[in-house]
């Protein structure tokens, strides 16, 4: 059988993965660090700009939370003089959504330090 004989629907599902783990793995060795970094920032791009609809823009505002943890509220403010807080596409509802997760956050955090307390108390 020759590379033209064969096709992706001769292969199993595992195969076919294999055989994709073996490209990944091919193209990421044959890749220098400059190139590995520029098609990391492609794919992040791409994944966080192209956000479509709330869901997927609270999904990455949550994430870019977690990435900057105590650093996120001034990495805000950093974007807003930045850009001017007229190009910022922040809205009413997104910025009260992430107050309100961070009040959540910082509850359970509260409780939780209040049962280790409990229990250390003995």
């Amino acid at each position: 059988m020759t590379n033209e004989d064969i096709n992706y629907k001769d292969l199993t599902k595992e195969q076919l993965n294999k055989l994709k783990d073996i490209y990944i793995e091919s193209r990421i060795n044959a890749m220098s660090e400059s190139d590995l970094r520029k098609f990391a920032k492609e794919i992040f791009d791409l994944q966080i700009r192209g956000t479509v609809g709330n869901e997927e823009e609270r999904e990455v505002w949550k994430e870019m939370k977690e990435h900057f943890e105590d650093n996120f509220e001034t990495k805000i403010k950093d974007a807003i003089k930045v850009n001017g807080i007229k190009e910022v596409n922040i809205s009413p509802e997104q910025l009260d959504f992430a107050e309100r997760l961070d009040i959540l956050e910082k509850r359970k955090k509260a409780e939780s330090q209040q049962r280790k307390d409990m229990w250390d108390e003995d």
